[in-house]
């Protein structure tokens, strides 16, 4: 690590046991969710010299979280009752919208690639509920229901409304009028990004493959862009990259990202990450996506910009590591 990153993280570090400042200036990676102290944390710094910040303040229980790909807002569940609420993160301490016309208890929460449509789903009567104006008008936009007893390993949806699920060994567009069958034949539905309405991937963490669908709601095409030969090996999640040239696929047995050029022309590229890869968050910045959860451990991110690939951590938090 260069001089300047080390004073950097000395003084970030500094920063980030004062009080939140009014407003979130200075550089920032990001928000990432602590499950185990159930707070949101700003990821303070740039890639290479980050670490996690205090907690944002709030007087809310919240439960789960999801956070907007655009790090401006996110969905919770907050209280006993698992309200769905909207956090925004422009000012300290952070607001909290109630979204109206939501059920209560979401078990799925994922947001399109703009970042300004949702799709929520609940086990309880099996069914989605996709929203939109995000953050600052938050409304139900439709509710679609899964057949009984088909309850997703993986959902997504586009900037365009479409609804993506996996259930069982198949890939479905769920409309009103029930379930299209997109994909048959996977055998374990453990991740789908959805760019446009024009192209999808799917992870199949059971044939170690990664599916592409393209043309989703006209004239759909379907091909394996990549199977174990190009290093797909239980994959845990899939992204695509702001130019739709790349894709990312996170594989959980062999701890690696693999880069895959979506053109052909490129061949795959292999990333180590030395860490048990639980996803692609992502993050503010050119391709730069969370690889791990917040823990006593580095936190692991994907920066894959124009200039540089490579991996690099956010240090563990000293104070949960600590011993009592």
């Amino acid at each position: 690590m260069s001089t300047q990153k080390i004073r950097l993280v000395v003084a970030l570090a500094a920063a980030s046991t004062a009080a939140y400042p009014a407003s979130l200036e200075g550089p920032r990676m990001g928000m990432v969710f602590d499950s185990s102290t159930r707070a949101i944390r700003p990821i303070l710094g740039i890639p290479g010299a980050a670490i996690l910040g205090a907690p944002l303040k709030t007087t809310l229980d919240l439960r789960s979280v999801s956070i907007s790909p655009q790090q401006d807002f996110a969905l919770a569940a907050e209280g006993e009752h698992n309200e769905l609420v909207v956090l925004r993160f422009e000012h300290a301490p952070m607001t909290s919208t109630v979204v109206q016309g939501a059920h209560h208890g979401p078990d799925q929460m994922v947001f399109s690639p703009g970042g300004r449509v949702a799709a929520v789903h609940y086990k309880d009567g099996n069914r989605i509920q996709v929203f939109g104006g995000l953050p600052a008008s938050p409304k139900v936009l439709d509710e679609l229901y899964l057949s009984p007893g088909a309850s997703p390993t993986a959902l997504a949806v586009g900037d365009d409304n479409t609804v993506l699920a996996g259930v069982g060994n198949s890939v479905y567009w769920v409309t009103h009028s029930g379930e299209v069958p997109m994909l048959k034949g996977v055998g374990n539905v453990s991740a789908i990004t959805l760019a446009t309405a024009r192209l999808a991937l799917v992870a199949d963490a059971g044939a170690n493959q990664i599916h592409r669908l393209q043309r989703l709601t006209t004239a759909l095409e379907t091909d394996i862009l990549a199977g174990p030969a190009q290093g797909i090996a239980a994959p845990v999640a899939v992204a695509i990259s702001s130019d739709s040239r790349r894709a990312f696929v996170a594989n959980g047995k062999s701890g690696m990202v693999a880069i895959l050029d979506l053109q052909g022309k490129a061949p795959v590229r292999k990333i180590a990450c030395g860490c048990k890869l639980t996803g692609l968050d992502r993050l503010d910045g050119d391709n730069l996506f969370r690889l791990t959860e917040p823990s006593n451990k580095p936190m692991w991110v994907l920066e894959a910009s124009a200039k540089e690939t490579r991996v690099v951590f956010v240090p563990a938090d000293l104070a949960r590591s600590s011993p009592k």
